[in-house]
């Protein structure tokens, strides 16, 4: 998502107007021994959880902060304050602002490369998870990833790659995502947020601290570059008498939680040409219909299938592609695709496990039809991050998923795409959605209609 700090926004008065908020639940920290706060950079922690902090405090719950950056990169066109003068502001400026909300925290201070976060994400997490001991009940802050913010997108990956090893609970909480998103948006989790009623000292905490990111909500000088970032409209977000978290996971991780392993798909297969009914069944023929019909282009380069199967859709996708991996983990229906589309030479098939061992390729069209919920929370989201890497320009993925629970499986479709929508890297550009299934296309940040592509919009 592209968004500039300096456009006005949605109001915070838009926002409290929402409809949304009258079926949203509070957050209860009764059972919480420990509070973990990820922050990207400094003074995340005071926008988005600041009273959090006090209130934990206040309740005797130990808090720790982790600020994964400096924010040395704030004022990337300041021609008066260098990063490093930057470094030394900021961590001084965040060390004051937490003691103001939690007396005597735990702070972290990583150091790692402003605006180059998704490189570090294995360290933080590992930063955050080494920081939780043997405590039982914890809940880690984090930035929302779907924020906006490649820095705020990484930082949640890292906080819930911790939260998955060691079964905490993941609350995150957005900041741009007041700025750049509406009420209404269909990708706001309105079902998942949860908020926290901040008493009047936890308020008037987090005021002072905000107050204390002088570098952030003051000019640094008169000099161009050297502006606010944090303007007193988008403070108002951060004023609220409550704070609001979009909480991913509230109990700890059931067997479940990894991805399903290649065994699993080999017994599946073991006497059974078709288990899915992908050629017989009427709901399969109709998703491969739409799914085809959603594509915006007639015809692409080169394209990658995740999981194959048996080939059905693969076939019909070969008529619209010049270049075509189609791939799976599993030998048996590898071989059947193989015999459905002999001779098309346009097509080739691969055994592989992905994302792990994604191809060095790149291409105009991605598909991952029925396979995401397969995938651990953390795999998913390394698939999703090399999709978006992987595409050519002017590239598209498109997503197809099944909407009911399946025990087996470690996560439902709904997770799967909601994933793939708060990439960094992706915009939504068109879709499909019923009780059943959802259908989703994307293309990189600047995509544009099909009508406008042709000029005819």
């Amino acid at each position: 998502m592209t968004f500039d700090h300096r456009d006005a926004g949605t109001t915070n008065s838009a926002w409290l107007s929402a409809d949304g908020w009258a079926g949203v639940e509070p957050m209860d920290l009764r059972a919480v021994e420990l509070l973990v706060v990820v922050a990207a950079h400094p003074d995340d922690e005071t926008l988005g959880a600041g009273g959090l902090m006090a209130t934990a405090h206040a309740e005797g719950i130990p808090v720790v902060v982790i600020v994964a950056t400096a924010g040395e990169r704030s004022h990337p066109d300041s021609k008066t304050f260098t990063p490093e003068r930057l470094t030394v502001i900021r961590r001084a400026e965040v060390v004051a602002a937490i003691d103001a909300l939690a007396p005597g925290a735990a702070v972290q201070l990583l150091g790692l490369p402003d605006g180059e976060l998704r490189q570090h994400v294995p360290a933080l997490a590992a930063a955050v998870t080494a920081c939780i001991g043997d405590h039982s009940t914890v809940l880690i802050a984090s930035p929302w990833r779907g924020d906006g913010h490649p820095d705020h997108t990484a930082a949640g990956d890292a906080a819930r790659a911790a939260a998955n090893a060691v079964g905490a609970t993941l609350a995150e909480y957005p900041i741009w995502g007041w700025h750049w998103r509406a009420p209404d948006s269909a990708e706001w989790p309105w079902d998942r947020i949860r908020t926290l009623a901040l008493s009047s000292d936890a308020v008037a905490a987090k005021v002072s601290a905000l107050e204390l990111h002088r570098s952030q909500t003051e000019p640094l000088s008169d000099a161009p570059g050297d502006e606010a970032i944090v303007s007193s409209s988008f403070v108002e977000h951060f004023r609220r008498d409550f704070e609001t978290f979009v909480v991913t996971r509230e109990s700890a991780p059931t067997p479940s939680a990894e991805s399903l392993a290649q065994g699993y798909f080999d017994t599946f297969y073991e006497g059974r040409t078709d288990p899915w009914g992908f050629e017989t069944r009427w709901y399969e023929e109709r998703k491969r219909a739409l799914t085809l019909a959603a594509l915006p282009r007639r015809r692409f380069g080169t394209a990658l299938e995740i999981g194959c199967s048996i080939g059905v859709l693969t076939a019909e996708l070969a008529d619209r592609v010049d270049d075509m991996l189609a791939t799976d983990i599993a030998q048996a229906p590898l071989d059947a695709a193989r015999e459905r589309l002999a001779g098309r030479s346009e097509v080739r098939f691969e055994r592989r496990a992905l994302p792990q061992e994604w191809p060095d390729e790149s291409y105009d069209l991605i598909v991952v039809s029925e396979v995401g919920y397969y995938l651990s929370p953390d795999r998913l989201d390394d698939l999703v991050h090399r999709a978006a890497d992987s595409l050519n320009d002017g590239g598209i993925v498109i997503a197809c998923h099944w909407r009911h629970p399946v025990s087996d499986y470690p996560m439902r479709g709904d997770d799967v795409h909601e994933a793939f929508r708060r990439s960094a890297g992706l915009v939504r550009i068109g879709g499909y959605a019923d009780d059943d299934f959802l259908l989703d296309v994307f293309g990189p940040p600047g995509t544009v209609s099909v009508a406008a592509a042709e000029g005819l919009a």
